[in-house]
Protein backbone atom coordinates (compact mmCIF):
# COMPACT_ATOMS: atom_id res chain seq x y z
CA UNK A 1 0.00 0.00 0.00
CA UNK A 2 1.16 3.55 -0.62
CA UNK A 3 1.59 5.62 2.52
CA UNK A 4 1.46 9.42 2.83
CA UNK A 5 0.44 10.22 -0.72
CA UNK A 6 1.11 13.92 -0.11
CA UNK A 7 4.86 13.09 -0.06
CA UNK A 8 7.18 11.69 -2.71
CA UNK A 9 6.83 7.93 -2.83
CA UNK A 10 9.76 5.52 -2.28
CA UNK A 11 11.13 3.19 -4.97
CA UNK A 12 9.11 -0.01 -5.37
CA UNK A 13 11.79 -2.11 -3.66
CA UNK A 14 11.28 -0.11 -0.46
CA UNK A 15 7.48 -0.01 -0.31
CA UNK A 16 6.81 -3.27 1.54
CA UNK A 17 9.62 -2.60 4.03
CA UNK A 18 8.40 0.92 4.78
CA UNK A 19 4.78 -0.23 5.09
CA UNK A 20 5.75 -2.93 7.59
CA UNK A 21 7.91 -0.54 9.59
CA UNK A 22 5.18 2.12 9.62
CA UNK A 23 2.61 -0.34 10.96
CA UNK A 24 5.11 -1.44 13.61
CA UNK A 25 5.64 2.17 14.78
CA UNK A 26 1.89 2.75 14.90
CA UNK A 27 1.39 -0.44 16.91
CA UNK A 28 4.01 0.74 19.40
CA UNK A 29 2.00 3.93 20.01
CA UNK A 30 4.36 6.43 18.41
CA UNK A 31 2.70 9.75 17.59
CA UNK A 32 1.35 10.20 14.04
CA UNK A 33 3.67 13.17 13.55
CA UNK A 34 6.76 11.15 14.49
CA UNK A 35 5.75 8.20 12.30
CA UNK A 36 5.19 10.44 9.28
CA UNK A 37 8.46 12.31 9.89
CA UNK A 38 10.45 9.06 10.15
CA UNK A 39 8.77 7.67 7.03
CA UNK A 40 9.58 10.85 5.11
CA UNK A 41 13.26 10.79 6.07
CA UNK A 42 13.82 7.14 5.23
CA UNK A 43 11.95 7.60 1.95
CA UNK A 44 14.36 10.44 1.15
CA UNK A 45 17.28 8.07 1.76
CA UNK A 46 15.67 5.44 -0.47
CA UNK A 47 15.30 7.91 -3.34
CA UNK A 48 18.82 9.25 -2.88
CA UNK A 49 20.73 5.96 -2.72
CA UNK A 50 18.82 4.20 -5.53
CA UNK A 51 19.34 0.67 -4.22
CA UNK A 52 17.27 -1.88 -2.33
CA UNK A 53 17.02 -1.47 1.48
CA UNK A 54 18.88 -4.70 2.13
CA UNK A 55 21.93 -3.53 0.18
CA UNK A 56 22.37 -0.03 1.59
CA UNK A 57 25.83 0.48 3.06
CA UNK A 58 27.02 2.51 6.02
CA UNK A 59 28.95 4.72 3.62
CA UNK A 60 25.80 5.55 1.64
CA UNK A 61 23.89 6.41 4.80
CA UNK A 62 26.68 8.64 6.08
CA UNK A 63 26.98 10.42 2.73
CA UNK A 64 23.23 11.10 2.77
CA UNK A 65 23.29 12.32 6.36
CA UNK A 66 26.07 14.87 5.81
CA UNK A 67 24.12 16.46 2.93
CA UNK A 68 21.80 18.00 5.54
CA UNK A 69 22.47 21.70 6.18
CA UNK A 70 22.67 21.62 9.99
CA UNK A 71 23.46 19.32 12.89
CA UNK A 72 19.85 19.07 14.07
CA UNK A 73 18.67 17.83 10.68
CA UNK A 74 21.62 15.42 10.42
CA UNK A 75 20.81 13.99 13.85
CA UNK A 76 17.17 13.59 12.83
CA UNK A 77 18.16 11.74 9.67
CA UNK A 78 20.42 9.36 11.54
CA UNK A 79 17.79 8.69 14.19
CA UNK A 80 15.08 7.83 11.66
CA UNK A 81 17.29 5.50 9.61
CA UNK A 82 18.56 3.85 12.78
CA UNK A 83 14.98 3.09 13.85
CA UNK A 84 14.23 1.66 10.41
CA UNK A 85 17.18 -0.74 10.43
CA UNK A 86 16.63 -1.73 14.05
CA UNK A 87 13.19 -2.90 12.91
CA UNK A 88 14.70 -4.62 9.89
CA UNK A 89 17.15 -6.53 12.13
CA UNK A 90 14.36 -7.52 14.50
CA UNK A 91 12.29 -8.78 11.56
CA UNK A 92 15.37 -10.61 10.20
CA UNK A 93 15.32 -8.74 6.92
CA UNK A 94 18.96 -7.77 7.43
CA UNK A 95 21.61 -9.35 9.64
CA UNK A 96 23.24 -6.14 10.86
CA UNK A 97 22.23 -2.53 11.31
CA UNK A 98 24.41 -0.45 8.94
CA UNK A 99 23.82 2.65 11.10
CA UNK A 100 25.90 1.08 13.87
CA UNK A 101 29.00 2.06 11.90
CA UNK A 102 27.81 5.64 11.31
CA UNK A 103 29.11 7.98 14.05
CA UNK A 104 26.46 9.83 16.08
CA UNK A 105 25.82 13.48 15.36
CA UNK A 106 26.52 15.98 18.10
CA UNK A 107 23.52 18.25 18.45
CA UNK A 108 24.18 21.89 19.27
CA UNK A 109 23.20 22.80 22.81
CA UNK A 110 19.94 24.69 22.74
CA UNK A 111 19.71 27.81 24.82
CA UNK A 112 16.73 28.26 27.10
CA UNK A 113 14.13 30.53 25.53
CA UNK A 114 12.66 33.39 27.48
CA UNK A 115 9.32 32.58 29.15
CA UNK A 116 6.26 34.77 28.93
CA UNK A 117 6.57 37.94 31.03
CA UNK A 118 4.40 38.13 34.15
CA UNK A 119 2.45 41.09 32.76
CA UNK A 120 1.32 38.97 29.81
CA UNK A 121 0.38 36.07 32.09
CA UNK A 122 -1.59 38.45 34.33
CA UNK A 123 -3.59 39.73 31.34
CA UNK A 124 -4.64 36.18 30.56
CA UNK A 125 -5.36 35.15 34.15
CA UNK A 126 -7.71 38.11 34.65
CA UNK A 127 -9.34 37.96 31.22
CA UNK A 128 -13.12 38.33 31.08
CA UNK A 129 -13.19 35.44 28.60
CA UNK A 130 -13.41 32.32 30.78
CA UNK A 131 -12.00 30.08 28.05
CA UNK A 132 -8.93 32.28 27.67
CA UNK A 133 -8.50 32.44 31.44
CA UNK A 134 -8.62 28.65 31.87
CA UNK A 135 -6.34 28.03 28.90
CA UNK A 136 -3.78 30.43 30.37
CA UNK A 137 -4.06 28.74 33.79
CA UNK A 138 -3.49 25.34 32.22
CA UNK A 139 -0.43 26.55 30.32
CA UNK A 140 1.16 28.92 32.85
CA UNK A 141 0.21 27.21 36.12
CA UNK A 142 0.08 23.53 35.09
CA UNK A 143 2.57 23.47 32.20
CA UNK A 144 0.32 21.96 29.54
CA UNK A 145 1.10 22.09 25.83
CA UNK A 146 -1.51 23.54 23.49
CA UNK A 147 -2.08 19.99 22.18
CA UNK A 148 -2.89 18.92 25.73
CA UNK A 149 -5.08 21.88 26.64
CA UNK A 150 -7.54 21.15 23.85
CA UNK A 151 -7.95 17.55 25.13
CA UNK A 152 -8.93 18.41 28.72
CA UNK A 153 -12.18 16.84 29.93
CA UNK A 154 -14.07 17.27 33.15
CA UNK A 155 -13.60 13.57 33.86
CA UNK A 156 -9.80 14.09 33.81
CA UNK A 157 -9.91 15.87 37.18
CA UNK A 158 -9.12 13.44 39.99
CA UNK A 159 -9.21 13.90 43.74
CA UNK A 160 -6.59 12.34 46.00
CA UNK A 161 -6.17 11.94 49.73
CA UNK A 162 -3.20 13.75 51.22
CA UNK A 163 -2.05 14.85 54.67
CA UNK A 164 -4.17 17.83 55.61
CA UNK A 165 -7.03 17.12 53.22
CA UNK A 166 -7.86 16.38 49.60
CA UNK A 167 -5.72 17.53 46.69
CA UNK A 168 -6.57 17.66 43.01
CA UNK A 169 -4.72 16.55 39.90
CA UNK A 170 -5.37 16.48 36.18
CA UNK A 171 -4.83 13.51 33.89
CA UNK A 172 -2.95 15.10 30.99
CA UNK A 173 -3.08 13.33 27.64
CA UNK A 174 0.40 14.03 26.30
CA UNK A 175 2.46 13.42 23.19
CA UNK A 176 2.80 9.88 21.90
CA UNK A 177 -0.41 8.76 23.66
CA UNK A 178 1.38 9.09 27.02
CA UNK A 179 -0.53 10.37 30.01
CA UNK A 180 0.77 12.00 33.16
CA UNK A 181 -0.77 13.29 36.38
CA UNK A 182 -0.26 17.00 37.10
CA UNK A 183 -1.34 18.58 40.41
CA UNK A 184 -3.72 21.52 39.99
CA UNK A 185 -5.29 24.01 42.35
CA UNK A 186 -8.69 23.46 43.96
CA UNK A 187 -9.88 26.57 42.11
CA UNK A 188 -8.90 25.22 38.69
CA UNK A 189 -10.24 21.73 39.44
CA UNK A 190 -13.61 23.11 40.49
CA UNK A 191 -13.97 25.33 37.45
CA UNK A 192 -13.03 22.55 35.02
CA UNK A 193 -15.69 20.29 36.54
CA UNK A 194 -18.31 23.04 36.59
CA UNK A 195 -17.67 24.10 33.00
CA UNK A 196 -17.14 20.69 31.41
CA UNK A 197 -19.13 18.18 33.43
CA UNK A 198 -17.77 14.88 32.12
CA UNK A 199 -17.27 16.23 28.59
CA UNK A 200 -14.75 18.42 26.79
CA UNK A 201 -13.69 21.62 28.53
CA UNK A 202 -13.17 23.31 25.15
CA UNK A 203 -15.58 21.67 22.69
CA UNK A 204 -15.20 22.10 18.96
CA UNK A 205 -17.66 23.92 16.78
CA UNK A 206 -18.74 20.75 14.99
CA UNK A 207 -18.36 18.22 17.78
CA UNK A 208 -15.42 16.73 19.65
CA UNK A 209 -12.77 19.02 21.11
CA UNK A 210 -11.39 22.28 19.74
CA UNK A 211 -8.23 22.37 17.62
CA UNK A 212 -4.70 23.23 18.76
CA UNK A 213 -4.82 26.24 16.44
CA UNK A 214 -7.87 27.51 18.31
CA UNK A 215 -5.96 27.24 21.62
CA UNK A 216 -3.07 29.17 20.04
CA UNK A 217 -5.36 31.96 18.85
CA UNK A 218 -7.22 32.33 22.14
CA UNK A 219 -4.06 32.48 24.27
CA UNK A 220 -2.28 34.85 21.90
CA UNK A 221 -5.29 37.16 21.82
CA UNK A 222 -5.47 37.19 25.62
CA UNK A 223 -1.76 37.51 26.44
CA UNK A 224 0.06 38.56 23.29
CA UNK A 225 2.32 35.51 23.75
CA UNK A 226 2.37 31.99 22.22
CA UNK A 227 1.14 29.14 24.47
CA UNK A 228 4.56 27.52 24.74
CA UNK A 229 6.05 30.63 26.33
CA UNK A 230 3.53 30.17 29.15
CA UNK A 231 4.58 26.54 29.50
CA UNK A 232 8.21 27.71 29.74
CA UNK A 233 7.12 30.12 32.48
CA UNK A 234 5.73 27.15 34.42
CA UNK A 235 8.97 25.21 33.92
CA UNK A 236 11.13 28.09 35.15
CA UNK A 237 9.03 28.73 38.26
CA UNK A 238 8.68 25.01 39.03
CA UNK A 239 12.46 24.69 38.92
CA UNK A 240 12.87 27.61 41.32
CA UNK A 241 10.24 26.59 43.88
CA UNK A 242 11.34 22.93 43.82
CA UNK A 243 14.83 23.94 44.98
CA UNK A 244 16.21 23.15 41.52
CA UNK A 245 14.79 19.61 41.24
CA UNK A 246 15.25 19.00 37.51
CA UNK A 247 13.78 15.47 37.66
CA UNK A 248 10.56 16.73 39.24
CA UNK A 249 10.17 19.45 36.59
CA UNK A 250 10.85 16.90 33.85
CA UNK A 251 8.02 14.74 35.21
CA UNK A 252 5.60 17.65 35.46
CA UNK A 253 6.32 18.77 31.89
CA UNK A 254 6.17 15.24 30.47
CA UNK A 255 9.61 15.33 28.86
CA UNK A 256 11.36 12.14 27.77
CA UNK A 257 14.80 13.61 28.40
CA UNK A 258 16.14 15.99 31.05
CA UNK A 259 18.11 17.64 28.23
CA UNK A 260 14.82 19.01 26.89
CA UNK A 261 13.81 20.19 30.36
CA UNK A 262 17.07 22.12 30.69
CA UNK A 263 16.05 24.31 27.75
CA UNK A 264 13.08 25.50 29.87
CA UNK A 265 15.27 26.62 32.77
CA UNK A 266 15.70 30.20 31.67
CA UNK A 267 17.90 32.26 33.98
CA UNK A 268 17.29 36.03 33.70
CA UNK A 269 20.41 38.10 33.05
CA UNK A 270 19.76 40.02 36.28
CA UNK A 271 20.08 36.79 38.26
CA UNK A 272 23.37 36.00 36.54
CA UNK A 273 24.69 39.47 37.35
CA UNK A 274 23.69 39.05 41.00
CA UNK A 275 25.47 35.69 41.20
CA UNK A 276 28.62 37.08 39.59
CA UNK A 277 28.50 40.05 41.96
CA UNK A 278 28.29 37.74 44.99
CA UNK A 279 31.38 35.90 43.75
CA UNK A 280 33.28 39.19 43.63
CA UNK A 281 32.22 39.83 47.23
CA UNK A 282 34.29 36.80 48.22
CA UNK A 283 37.52 38.34 46.93
CA UNK A 284 40.30 37.67 49.45
CA UNK A 285 41.76 40.63 51.36
CA UNK A 286 45.36 41.76 51.24
CA UNK A 287 45.92 40.13 54.62
CA UNK A 288 45.43 36.75 52.91
CA UNK A 289 48.49 37.25 50.74
CA UNK A 290 51.27 34.90 51.84
CA UNK A 291 54.62 36.47 52.57
CA UNK A 292 57.35 35.70 50.09
CA UNK A 293 59.23 32.53 50.98
CA UNK A 294 62.72 33.01 52.37
CA UNK A 295 65.64 31.99 50.15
Amino acid sequence: MAMYRNHRQPPAAWTAWLDGWTLDMQARGMSPQTVESYWYRVTSLAIDCATSPGKVTSEQIQAWIVQAPDATTRAGRRGAVNEFYKWAVRMRRVRRNPVDRVPPVRRPKRLAKQPAPEQAVARGLYSTDWKARLMVMLAAEAGLRRGEINLVRGADVVEQDAPGGHVFALIVHGKGAKSRLVPISRELAGEIRDRAGDGWLFPGRYGGHCSVDHVERVIKRATGMPPHSLRRRFGRLAYQVSDHDLRAVQTLLGHESPTTTQTYIYVPSGDLQAIAGRVVEHRPGDTDVESEPRT
